[in-house]
């Protein structure tokens, strides 16, 4: 019975250790667990980029948009759509992409949209390099 509550405790430490930044909306089927996936993802492969994504993000969403998108100063809205792909590494490729969008709007940087955009979906491609088994087609996205 210890052993039990004492991996309980354990769980929930380490579940508020790697995310407690992070408010994921708990909707969907599953979708939460996919998000969390993909964060332990880009913890594990791109330290840097999730210390960005731990920086800049407070609230992750999802919305019936057609893309995914951020709503600054710290939400990333994941697009019902990406979800249904049913890739984590492409749901980790989102945060990481919009985290750095979050981050140019935080640093009040001013730059042309395509630029920017050009230059998350570089970062974004940074990311993917550094996954194994990425799908192709992901890649060819990016």
């Amino acid at each position: 019975m210890y052993i039990k509550n004492a991996l309980i405790v354990l769980f929930m430490i380490i579940s508020t250790t790697l995310f407690g930044q992070i408010k994921v909306d708990d909707v969907g089927d599953g979708w939460k667990a996919k998000v969390d996936s993909a964060l332990v993802l880009i913890k594990t492969y791109d330290s840097v980029k999730y210390e960005l994504v731990l920086k800049e993000c407070k609230t992750i969403n999802f919305w019936l948009g057609d893309f995914s998108s951020n709503l600054p100063p710290n939400t990333i809205l994941i697009s019902v759509k990406d979800l249904k792909l049913g890739s984590i590494n492409n749901i980790a490729c989102v945060i990481v992409h919009e985290s750095l969008h979050l981050n140019i709007a935080s640093c009040s940087i001013k730059m042309d949209q395509r630029l920017e955009e050009y230059t998350c979906y570089k970062y974004e491609l940074e990311f993917l390099t550094r996954l194994p088994n990425v799908e192709p087609w992901l890649k060819s996205h990016t």
